[in-house]
């Protein structure tokens, strides 16, 4: 880490750029760099959403650089911010794995087009950054639906497969803020948002959510995943200064993959209240073409169906998410001693003395501006606070 200490510092989390980001984001994100120079930008995962881009013609991902360069004045702004002995700390996110490989700073500076003696400014990891009693990570690690196997190891999650396989496709990017909702809320959503579009949408929901059926389970490998992930850890325990013992004990808390369980992945794609839905559709249709005996058995299976359905979670995302990080971040502080916990993901804002939740750069909901934290205080007991970005 770096010993200088007047570089203020400032944490932004879920910027998800891609081609399509709105200007206004990218705007934003430019004057910030701008009005900060010299500074340190830690950027808490998913500054990229490369699941959001589609694919090319070969059915490869587009890489981080294209997403880059579709934005020609940030790229400008990244670049001269290093340039001008700034820092750019990139944590990586669910949305954007391949940021904590090796090589990525190497194709970032290339992108950027830094010169080589500035390239030691520029700084990845695939896990979380630490700074004395300041640890800083993406914090997807403690949701289970975009959690991956190991930290340590590029692997897919059950959001990171509707991104690319349900919004990339049918260009539903509305939904990348909105998928804490129920089957009903999105779908009603879908005829509001997209109209003569909707059944196309609501259709490729239906594929993607059946193609993340057939990845789980055993297909998602969890155990190889997860050796391959602990073969990696002393050499990540040793550059981020904590024993190895820590991190298998943060790991250990860390919940399973959705996907690592066939009978999660079907629960959390509702699958089971669409196929009672169907059921007693079909029910009532059948008792009002006249065959009352086939009516009322499938009108009840379905009415029994549903009511099971809703007695095992109604909603089966909204908060959960913010809880499993809020206690993800009190059982990194107990086990590693950090005296502030920084995650983003949630896109949810949170300050207490001990985490804090960086919310959403681009998505800032009712908040007064764009989200963003200072970390101010001596690097042993430091602290968050809140700003927002304003024009």
């Amino acid at each position: 880490m770096s010993s200088r200490r007047t570089r203020r510092t400032f944490v932004l989390g879920d910027i998800h750029l891609f081609r399509q980001t709105p200007r206004s984001v990218v705007g934003d994100l430019t004057a910030l760099l701008e009005r900060y120079p010299g500074d340190r930008f830690v950027f808490a995962g998913d500054l990229l959403d490369l699941s959001a881009e589609g694919t090319v013609g070969d059915g490869h991902r587009r890489t981080a650089e294209e997403a880059i360069l579709a934005h020609p004045a940030l790229r400008t702004a990244l670049a001269r911010h290093v340039d001008r002995d700034g820092e750019l700390w990139l944590v990586s996110g669910n949305h954007d794995a391949e940021v904590g490989e090796s090589a990525f700073v190497d194709r970032l500076a290339g992108a950027l087009g830094i010169a080589s003696q500035a390239r030691a400014r520029v700084r990845t990891t695939p896990w979380f950054f630490r700074d004395e009693g300041l640890h800083i990570e993406h914090g997807h690690l403690y949701d289970p639906d975009n959690a991956p196997a190991h930290p340590l190891v590029e692997g897919t999650s059950l959001g990171v497969h509707f991104v690319e396989e349900f919004i990339a496709p049918t260009g539903a990017h509305r939904y990348l803020n909105a998928n804490d909702g129920t089957p009903l809320k999105l779908f009603l959503s879908a005829f509001q948002w997209y109209g003569v579009r909707a059944p196309h949408v609501i259709y490729r929901f239906f594929h993607c959510a059946f193609g993340a059926l057939a990845k789980s389970g055993t297909r998602f490998r969890l155990d190889d995943q997860r050796a391959k992930g602990a073969a990696r850890t002393p050499a990540f325990a040793q550059s981020v200064g904590l024993e190895r013992a820590a991190l298998e004990e943060l790991l250990s808390f860390s919940p399973s993959p959705t996907l690592a369980s066939a009978r999660a992945t079907f629960a959390r794609c509702y699958l089971d209240r669409v196929l009672a839905t169907v059921s007693a559709a079909g029910g009532m249709a059948a008792l009002a073409t006249g065959r009352p005996l086939a009516g009322t058995a499938a009108l009840s299976m379905g009415a029994l169906g549903l009511l099971a359905s809703w007695a095992s979670g109604y909603d089966r995302y909204t908060g959960s998410v913010v809880e499993r990080l809020a206690a993800g971040a009190a059982r990194v502080s107990e086990v590693t001693q950090a005296k502030l916990v920084v995650f983003g993901h949630t896109h949810r804002e949170a300050l207490t003395s001990g985490y804090a939740n960086t919310g959403s750069f681009s998505f800032p909901g009712r908040s007064p501006g764009r989200p963003y934290l200072e970390i101010e205080g001596p690097p042993s007991a430091p602290r968050a606070v809140r700003r927002y970005f304003s024009v």
